[in-house]
């Protein structure tokens, strides 16, 4: 049986057409959504502070001499004291309120007020009293110059220099060996000195903050000066007055020698920064 050649070709198109429809029916639609992933961008602030538009320090510490202001480990002894080749004391302690003005905007030198006392006693630490005992007072005060490392950190780093002009008086007790005493009134004597200091500066907050430093002082550079003893006749026991007798002379006079009255001083303290405001910056990525 011989099939027409029409009839093959529509049987053809009739089987193309069904596979066309089954396979609609099989397709799956998918529907698919954006997301949008957000993301985290850090960014870095930095905190400043200004530099203080005055700072006041207060800080007391102990003091320990040098050059002639020693004698036998802070004792006393008579005879090095009555023949001024010393002062006869070393050891003691002292106070002092010191006020800072910024010389420049970035405040790396600064104009210091310095005022201070300082005492010194021969027995404050060593007990050998058996010959006597001295004590000396210094009222000071100056005018210097600092140079601060970090003006504007947490942590300020120091030094400096100023002249200062001092105040010095005293008392001994001599005990002589048949036991009778001696008293001494040193009268206050003005000399003119110096100091050097180094020291740093900790702040806890913007207004307030430790300090820790030391400082060297020569108090008696310049208008050195020795006079003869004079007796107060109406005094029991004895007393003789006196000024600081620190320059030698020609003449051999009691209590007089070249002396230095010069020590150390390690100290620590509160500090109080005024003017200080707190700067926020952003960082660039």
């Amino acid at each position: 049986m011989r099939i027409h050649p029409a009839k093959i070709i529509i049987l053809v198109l009739i089987l193309l057409f069904c596979t066309s429809l089954k396979a609609q029916d099989t397709s799956i639609t998918i529907r698919v959504d954006t997301v949008k992933i957000q993301k985290t961008k850090l960014i870095t602030i930095v905190k400043v502070k200004t530099v203080p538009k005055f700072i006041l320090h207060f800080n007391g510490g102990l003091n320990t001499g040098a050059m002639e202001l020693t004698s036998h480990n802070g004792g006393f002894n008579r005879d090095d004291f009555t023949s001024g080749k010393n002062f006869g004391a070393r050891n003691g302690y002292g106070f002092s309120l010191i006020g800072k003005l910024p010389l420049n905007k970035k405040g790396n030198l600064w104009l210091d007020f310095i005022s201070g006392f300082d005492r010194f006693q021969s027995d404050i630490f060593a007990k050998n009293t058996e010959e006597g005992k001295v004590s000396y007072n210094s009222i000071n005060g100056g005018i210097g110059l600092e140079y601060s490392i970090t003006p504007s950190h947490n942590i300020k780093y120091y030094f400096g220099l100023n002249p200062l002009l001092s105040f010095i008086s005293g008392k001994a007790e001599i005990t002589n060996p048949d036991n009778n005493r001696v008293d001494i009134t040193i009268k206050s004597s003005m000399r003119i000195g110096y100091q050097v200091f180094l020291g740093l500066e900790s702040a806890i907050d913007k207004n307030f903050g430790f300090n820790i430093g030391l400082k060297f002082t020569h108090a008696n550079l310049l208008l050195k000066k020795s006079e003869t003893p004079e007796q107060d006749e109406n005094s029991n026991p004895p007393t003789s007055i006196l000024g600081l007798n620190d320059d030698a002379s020609f003449e051999p006079i009691e209590f007089a020698g070249w002396k230095q009255f010069a020590y150390f001083n390690f100290h620590v303290g509160i500090s109080y920064f005024f003017g200080v405001k707190e700067m926020k910056y952003k960082l660039p990525d």
